[in-house]
């Protein structure tokens, strides 16, 4: 059996995807292996699917995969479970930087001004809504009971969940927003979740509410949005995700000052923490054992919703 692994992973994490595959060959690289039957990273042009039986995402989302022409008899799988830790990370602190004027307070360090500006936040005691209850929601929704937060989740099958005082469908989204002080997007790009957030949604969302999208730019009407910044609608918003990528130079979210803009960094991997890397060379590890032992895969990515359920 051929496996090509074409994601950027370190000699250690190839050895232990190696030490999974024995008995097979194994190649790495950017040069399209033909005949392999498992392929971990993303396909490239002209990849020969004759053989291919499993293609392991390095990546959570896999848009991108459903917009390809994979052949229906390949099972896709992704790495859900691996950042749910970082990204949860990168919410609180977005959120504590707006909450607390941080990022104007740096200003005025860097202008040599000392001044109170009297507009911070506090968090504690205030109302969480998560829409997406899987790994990253969960990881996100136990940082913020350390603040005393209460925590609603919207999830696609509502069930109590690990983490939430509450979960309900996504039909009830208009009902709590306007209950919310803090929103957090961490769904997938779905034909469900396409302009979740629209004029009309932002419109019932509590006056001085803060947003944070770490999900899809795709969940979010960036028109809507920039209206309800403007208008004072929400208190600021951390944003990670973008309908276009890279953002556009002539946003006007570019120059607003209590917008916190990032490129898609909040659940790095390659390149950034080796932590995470090891996470992710672990789930493609464990699904080749899997796979080579005719036992089920984990994160199988149901084509009809575009994501892995993962046992929710």
């Amino acid at each position: 059996m051929k496996i090509w692994v074409n994601a950027p992973f370190s000699e250690e994490n190839i050895e232990l995807i190696k030490s999974a595959a024995k008995g097979c060959k194994v190649f790495c690289g950017t040069d399209s292996v033909s005949g392999a039957e498992i392929i971990v990273g993303q396909p490239g042009d002209g990849t020969d699917f004759t053989a291919l039986r499993l293609l392991q995402s390095t990546n959570a989302g896999v848009e991108k995969l459903m917009a390809a022409e994979i052949p229906k008899n390949v099972t896709i799988t992704n790495v859900t479970g691996a950042f749910g830790e970082v990204i949860s990370e990168y919410i609180v602190a977005g959120i504590l930087a707006l909450s607390r004027g941080l990022f104007r307070y740096r200003e005025g360090q860097r202008r040599h001004i000392w001044q109170d500006l009297r507009q911070e936040r506090l968090l504690c005691g205030k109302n969480a809504l998560i829409l997406g209850c899987g790994d990253i929601g969960r990881c996100t929704a136990h940082k913020l009971r350390a603040f005393d937060m209460t925590i609603t989740g919207i999830r696609r099958c509502p069930a109590p969940t690990e983490g939430f005082d509450r979960v309900f469908g996504a039909d009830m989204l208009e009902e709590l927003l306007p209950q919310a002080d803090v929103i957090i997007c961490c769904l997938p790009h779905t034909s469900e979740t396409q302009k979740m957030l629209s004029e009309s949604r932002f419109r019932l969302m509590k006056k001085g509410a803060l947003l944070v999208n770490v999900g899809r730019g795709s969940l979010i009407d960036e028109t809507a949005l920039v209206k309800a910044l403007e208008r004072g609608q929400l208190s600021g918003a951390v944003l990670d995700v973008f309908e276009k990528e890279p953002l556009s130079d002539n946003s006007p979210l570019w120059d607003m000052e209590n917008v916190l803009i990032t490129p898609h960094i909040s659940g790095p991997s390659f390149g950034h923490f080796p932590e995470v890397e090891r996470i992710i060379a672990g789930i493609c590890a464990g699904n080749i054992s899997r796979y080579i032992a005719g036992k089920p895969l984990m994160n199988v990515i149901d084509r009809n919703k575009g994501y892995a359920e993962r046992g929710e």
